[in-house]
């Protein structure tokens, strides 16, 4: 039977852009509000408390002996060993520990103590359509500790505590309806007195449960307790809940979406608790849609890990106008809506919200859109561009000018930093747009944006080159905004050369390729013939230009045709991945590509090239050790189903392993350097919910 392991993960509400983050025993629970940084901020404590002493399930950093503990005169021992503060509690041991995850359900047990949170990822009524119930954005989460006292001839108190790591800065109350263990108005756990639910809190706390006292002293470990009578199992209910007003500040002034319910933490608490039993069902009620006969329950956890970091990443918004906005930050690094993980988070939306997809690429045509200028390398000038996106749409808590990205900047060497992605963001709008389009069947939005189609394919050839007859296929133009450096990069900007440069790349070529497949799809749909035409005419130019990634002596394909860059990029097969799954792209229609791919991915999973020669993993780049789960996860997908291809033994398990063993204590990571396994960036990153195409 799987076990699934004890590792981090958020248990976040969405929309509400916070988590309660834990999972790791010996490892502090992280409280996360409009901070998305994995942090310590103090011990979550799960248990019960009866006449034999405390039993605890503890997420908090053990205190590990100094050097003068470990010796005492040269004796271990009888060496003194140092009390830490939770000594008293009878912390349980993490082999006593099980753990069920599922995508809206993690529960952890030891003995006849039960923790579970539930965090519900159904679906979100299209907000443009009318109003989202309260009951899908409530600003908390529900925890619940149930304790089995069948056996016991004594009563014992259930209780959840938390220990701040200033204890004093935390406030134990109750009024009318609630007790309440807060930090501000900021965020607090909380639980119904009508439920028989009473607070203990004070440096002797492990006393005062221990004999059902209600006592509150404003310092100390802080409880939310019940009694649970002999004989009986009882489970006490406990909401994590947030409050905020305003969602972000800059060009877009939003608040919160939850605010039309609610006007107070103890509003949104309360709310939480009442509809636990309505939760709770939503939770069973998603996690029976996500599962199916066969599914690998590796794969399928890691997939769970990966929608919390998705939604601890969301904000649902809404403007001074009253319109729907949805933004997820790009994790810790907190770019709002980047264009290249829309393009991949589209492996879940589209399965979950398509509206959202909708919605994300209104705001990007109305206000995240411009007419570019390009250059192309040894000609002088520039020439039009035509439609562009943006990155992102600004940063952290701040909506950029409408136009503007927050991270990119001109830049007058190809040492710089920020660089432009604009080939690459229209590649991605292409695949968000179309993507939506086909999922749906919305001929009328494409024709909403009048002539979207032919703008597209407009911006497409002038990318190409500025003369008809020099195009052949593959994209090589820079932005003019990018500087004098003349260099865009891709989403692998902090990869090496083999995937930074966009002009000439391999991967945005069979991007290129897989857009214009798409292209052709909506202009079907929405009976665009003379879009189609030239759709297809630069499909054939891709075609052929595929023998200039050729090489002579070698089924591995050139990383760009035009520089001699050394190295094997097994990421070129992930651009197959969301068209492959809509359906839109097929082995029948593209044969080509999929026989090219399919004999250059085969050789790059030799041991050495993309496999790599220590660790097993996978290597995005042969001559790269930074690699993504993210990437990695839409890579595998398309070499398993669209290429057919067998995986190497243990290397998906490798690739797990950096989300739950690597990144342990941090949630999810998506840089990891493959063959020491250590993380070097991107914590808390939402886009390996690309881990939605394994179920």
């Amino acid at each position: 039977m799987y076990q699934c392991p004890l590792f981090h993960t958020h248990h976040a509400p969405v929309g509400a852009w916070s988590s309660l983050t834990f999972g790791a025993p010996g490892t502090a629970v992280s409280v996360d509000f409009q901070e998305p940084n994995v942090k310590k901020s103090g011990a979550l404590l799960a248990g019960a408390a009866g006449p034999d002493g405390l039993r605890t399930i503890a997420f908090a950093d053990q205190p590990k002996p100094s050097k003068a503990e470990l010796t005492a005169e040269g004796d271990k021992e009888s060496a003194p060993r140092r009390r830490g503060p939770l000594d008293a509690f009878g912390v349980c041991g993490e082999e006593e520990i099980s753990r069920t995850l599922t995508p809206s359900r993690d529960s952890f047990s030891a003995g006849n103590i039960t923790l579970t949170a539930y965090t519900p990822c159904t679906a979100l009524p299209d907000g443009e359509a009318g109003e989202i119930p309260a009951v899908c954005c409530l600003p908390g989460i529900l925890l619940e500790v149930t304790v089995d006292n069948t056996a016991g001839t004594a009563p014992c108190t259930a209780f959840l505590g938390f220990l701040f790591h200033d204890m004093k800065r935390i406030y134990a109350l109750e009024d009318e309806n609630l007790c309440m263990i807060r930090y501000r108005d900021d965020w607090m756990f909380s639980a119904a007195k009508e439920s028989g639910a009473y607070l203990a809190r004070g440096l002797d706390a492990a006393r005062l449960l221990t004999e059902g006292a209600h006592f509150v002293h404003q310092n100390g470990p802080a409880f939310l307790c019940l009694p649970v009578p002999a004989g009986e199992t009882r489970t006490l209910a406990v909401s994590w809940s947030v409050y905020a007003e305003a969602g972000s500040n800059g060009a877009l002034r939003t608040r919160y979406y939850y605010n039309r319910y609610f006007h107070s933490l103890e509003e949104g608490a309360s709310a939480v608790l009442r509809n636990a039993g309505e939760l709770k069902r939503m939770a069973h009620e998603a996690d029976a849609e996500l599962s199916r006969p066969g599914q690998d329950p590796a794969r399928k956890a890691l997939f769970c890990q990966a929608v919390r970091a998705y939604y601890a990443s969301s904000q649902l918004l809404e403007d001074e106008t009253g319109r729907v906005r949805w933004n997820i930050g790009e994790g810790a690094y907190i770019w709002r809506n980047t264009m290249d993980l829309c393009a991949d988070h589209i492996a879940w939306e589209l399965r979950r919200n398509p509206w959202i997809v909708r919605s994300l690429m209104d705001e990007f045509l109305e206000d995240y859109s411009y007419e570019d200028r390009v250059t192309f390398p040894g000609r002088p000038g520039d020439y039009p561009g035509g439609l562009s996106f943006t990155h992102d749409m600004g940063c952290y808590f701040t909506y950029s000018p409408r136009g503007n990205s927050g991270y990119e900047r001109a830049n007058d060497s190809d040492r710089g930093f920020y660089f432009y992605m604009t080939t690459e963001e229209l590649l991605n709008g292409i695949y968000c747009m179309a993507g939506y389009a086909l999922h749906e069947k919305d001929a009328d939005w494409l024709r909403s944006h009048g002539g979207l189609l032919a703008k597209l394919m407009e911006s497409l050839e002038n990318r190409d080159a500025p003369v008809p007859e020099e195009r052949n296929g593959i994209l090589k133009a820079s932005s003019a905004r990018g500087g004098t450096c003349g260099l865009e990069s891709t989403t692998y900007d902090a990869l090496d050369h083999s995937l930074l440069e966009a002009a000439g790349n391999l991967y945005v070529f069979i991007k290129t390729w897989c857009a214009l497949v798409l292209l052709r799809r909506c202009c079907a749909l929405a009976g665009d013939a003379g879009t189609d035409a030239r759709a297809k005419a630069m499909l054939e130019k891709c075609r052929a230009s595929a023998a200039l990634y050729r090489q002579p002596d070698s089924p591995l394909l050139k990383a760009n045709a035009y520089r001699e860059i050394p190295g094997a990029v097994i990421a070129a097969a992930e651009a197959l991945a969301i068209p492959y799954s809509l359906g839109a792209l097929t082995e029948a229609e593209e044969p080509e590509l999929f026989s090219l791919l399919r004999a250059h991915c085969a050789a790059c999973l030799e041991k050495g090239v993309c496999l790599d020669a220590v660790s097993g993993g996978l290597r995005l780049s042969s001559t790269s050790r930074n690699t993504w789960p993210s990437k990695s996860a839409l890579t595998i997908y398309a070499m398993e189903e669209a290429l057919g291809l067998t995986m190497p033994a243990g290397m998906v398990e490798e690739v797990i392993g950096w989300a739950q063993v690597s990144a342990r204590e941090l949630t999810i990571a998506d840089q990891i350097l493959c063959d020491t396994r250590e993380v070097i960036g991107a914590p808390y990153y939402p886009r390996i919910v690309t881990a939605a195409l394994w179920l």
